[in-house]
């Protein structure tokens, strides 16, 4: 049986499951004819912009007697008809509902009743702790679209406009039947639109813009299905959503998202679920196609040939596969084409599946752990619950592999991925692991290639960085986004560019002087990353990256992961070029609640841990020529909201002479306790021979002779 029959089959018993199982609380009301209605406190006005009736197609079949009421000009009658239509319809389904409402979307729900707190999303709250949103209410009690809470960067707006919390008041009136939940979203959707009619031309960067859009529709297909049985669910409340939802859809398949990324995604899905849920309107073929149009024409686009996507951020890597996962249930559920997707997708998107595995720390296999997964470029760590309704999602997709059900099962069914060191080359991503338990160790490197690297790309300029993992701890987190883009305000472009720069990395960068400089003053220009040599056996796992980051200076990072008989990190970095000034390696350690658990070794040039949990790091560096170590206030964040903590960062820094190389060696020990430790190491090459690389290393008197050699 082939993957896609595999999928169909699945999904045809998960919904028999859903259409079975579901409680008479839960099951969404269909089969209601004859609603009393009553008076719509907050009626839409009339929409002149168009005809309800124009942009239905009347010869979809099961609204004949709304086609001949309307013929015989009998409109509000045909209206009443198709309200009971839309209410009975049977054979479309709408894969993304649900029966199940969480504490906080209840909350969220009732806050946007009360002073217009709307819910945007976990980083935009006036009180995290009890999870309340900022209140839009102005003091004669309307509405202030245009607030954003006090230095918040663009997003806030921007996500504003997408409505998150209008699918949390559905669900929560599927539970409860309380009217109030449709009335406010009535009220508001009504207010929205009256203040924000769909502009002639161009989307801007806000309300319109097509990411915007594309959640509102997808939004707008829930909120349709949850209210549709509701008394204040009436004729002319009908005529207005499907006139707007309507308008949406066409504005979005005009206005095409130029590139490939997950804006262009989003768009394409949204018109998909448009046309495939409203098929009875009459531009719902052509959305339906040109959705379909542009996913089959950037499949190959959007992700790259190692199966990670081309924004290079695992959280926006996992939000387009979610949604192409929606996509396909679509299609299934509803009993479309097949031919409607390319068949590539499905090779393309379990190679995408196995990016996420392969990302994956062994502390997915704790209980109630929250750091999960590396935090490369804007992106965010993801917690086990979130990441294992993401493999539940992908077993839905390909129920034979089962080495993502070892992962669906948190390894309690299927198979062990295997260790082998895994090279992401098109993206940049390397992966070296000797097992999946909690307490395994997990390094992954990052040196990607990319020509996105303005402030508004997802890819940091981060080439070199690694992450690594070691019996439940992240020793080298990365230090994460803090804000997002603002062009409009110089202190979240401050913010944000600090996060963004090369320095703010595990990598090494090229300055004028051996003090830390100015925010991206020291930033690579290029990002010319690719790998030179990768190799295993037993005992030990080894890559060898190079990043052409500047136009005079190349940066080579070779990693040795020794495994027996003691286990240790040996990084070797050189920097080759006609530059001159001061390279300097940057190490960012742990997080800001470890700050005093990480201590600097100036003297030594290097650092240790001290951890009561027997789980520590030492950390040692030498160099070709004479070093100094920089201590550096380092930072770490994972929210746009513009706040950090500070973790400690350190950098070792070398002269660069002209024509001639530097070369570091840095010795990472994981021990239990960092007291009465020795650790040296140096080189035992020709340095004339950069092709040929060998290294003594000597850990509490025992010696280990690395090397390789790379290929003329």
């Amino acid at each position: 049986m082939n993957l896609k029959n595999s999928f169909y089959l699945c999904m045809l018993l998960s919904l028999t499951i859903i259409l079975t199982g579901c409680t008479d609380k839960d099951t969404l009301i269909k089969d209601i004819e004859d609603i009393p209605s009553e008076d719509d406190p907050t009626p839409p006005e009339d929409d002149t912009k168009a005809d309800l009736f124009e942009i239905l197609n009347l010869d979809y079949p099961g609204l004949e007697e709304v086609k001949s009421l309307h013929e015989a000009k009998k409109d509000n009658a045909a209206m009443e008809k198709l309200l009971t239509y839309y209410r009975n319809r049977t054979g479309i389904t709408n894969p993304n509902l649900s029966s199940t409402l969480s504490e906080a979307e209840q909350g969220y729900a009732d806050y946007a009743m009360n002073g217009y707190r709307f819910y945007v999303n976990d980083n935009y709250l006036e009180d995290k702790n009890e999870k309340i949103p900022y209140s839009l209410q102005n003091k004669d009690n309307t509405i202030n679209w245009e607030f954003a809470p006090a230095g918040a960067d663009n997003e806030y707006q921007k996500q504003l406009h997408r409505h998150n919390w209008m699918p949390m008041q559905g669900k929560a009136y599927q539970h409860s039947h309380n009217e109030e939940y449709i009335l406010s979203w009535k009220e508001v959707y009504t207010n929205w639109v009256t203040k924000h009619p769909k502009p002639d031309g161009k989307p801007d960067k806000f309300k319109w813009y097509q990411l915007q859009v594309s959640n509102r529709i997808m939004g707008q297909t829930e909120l349709f299905e949850y209210f549709k049985s509701s008394a204040n669910f009436n004729t002319e409340w009908l005529s207005f959503f499907l006139i707007h939802f309507a308008e949406h859809a066409d504005y979005l398949s005009l206005y095409k998202y130029a590139g490939e990324n997950n804006i262009l995604l989003s768009q394409a899905i949204a018109l998909v679920f448009a046309g495939t849920l409203f098929p009875e309107l009459k531009d719902a073929p052509q959305w339906q196609k040109t959705g379909c149009d542009i996913i089959n024409e950037q499949t190959s686009k959007l992700f790259l040939k190692d199966g990670m996507t081309n924004d290079l951020s695992l959280h926006y890597h996992i939000g387009i596969v979610d949604g192409l996962y929606d996509l396909k249930r679509l299609i299934l559920l509803n009993e479309l084409p097949e031919h409607l997707l390319s068949p590539e997708l499905d090779e393309v998107l379990l190679k995408a599946t196995k990016v996420v595995m392969h990302f994956t720390y062994p502390s997915y296999f704790i209980k109630g752990s929250k750091d999960c997964s590396p935090a490369f470029n804007d992106s965010w760590i993801k917690t086990r619950s979130v990441l294992n309704k993401n493999y539940v999602k992908y077993t839905d997709m390909y129920p034979n592999d089962s080495e993502l059900n070892y992962m669906k099962t948190y390894g309690k069914e299927g198979t062990q991925p295997d260790t082998k060191i895994k090279t992401f080359e098109n993206s940049g991503f390397y992966v070296l692991r000797n097992d999946w338990t909690p307490q395994s160790t997990m390094l992954v490197h990052s040196n990607n290639i990319s020509s996105k690297l303005n402030d508004s790309s997802h890819n940091q300029l981060d080439n070199g960085t690694f992450e690594l993992y070691h019996n439940g701890r992240n020793f080298f987190p990365d230090s994460g986004v803090c804000a997002y883009m603002n062009e409009d305000d110089e202190e979240v472009m401050k913010l944000r560019r600090w996060f963004r720069q090369t320095k703010a990395h595990n990598t090494m960068v090229l300055g004028k002087s051996e003090e830390h400089e100015d925010i991206g003053s020291e930033n690579i220009n290029k990002a010319q990353g690719t790998l030179l040599l990768s190799k295993e056996d037993d005992n030990q796992q080894l890559i060898v990256t190079e990043n052409q980051g500047y136009s005079d200076f190349k940066h080579r990072r070779s990693i040795f992961y020794v495994k027996q008989p003691i286990e240790f990190f040996a990084f070797i970095d050189e920097g080759f070029g006609t530059a001159t000034g001061y390279a300097k390696l940057y190490f960012h350690l742990c997080d800001e609640t470890s700050v005093n658990n990480v201590i600097l070794d100036t003297q030594e040039f290097g650092a240790h841990t001290t951890f009561g949990d027997n789980n520590n790091l030492f950390i040692r560096s030498f160099g070709s020529q004479d070093m100094t170590l920089k201590p550096f206030d380092g930072r770490i964040s994972y929210q746009t909201d513009r706040k950090y903590e500070k973790r400690t960062a350190y950098s070792v820094v070398m002269k660069k002479n002209k024509n001639t190389p530097v070369r570091f060696i840095t010795i990472l020990y994981p021990v239990t306790t960092a007291s009465n430790h020795k650790i040296h190491a140096e080189f035992t090459d020709n340095p004339a021979n950069s092709t040929n690389v060998s290294i003594k290393v000597t850990i509490d008197n025992k010696s280990y002779d690395l090397n390789y050699q790379l290929k003329n």
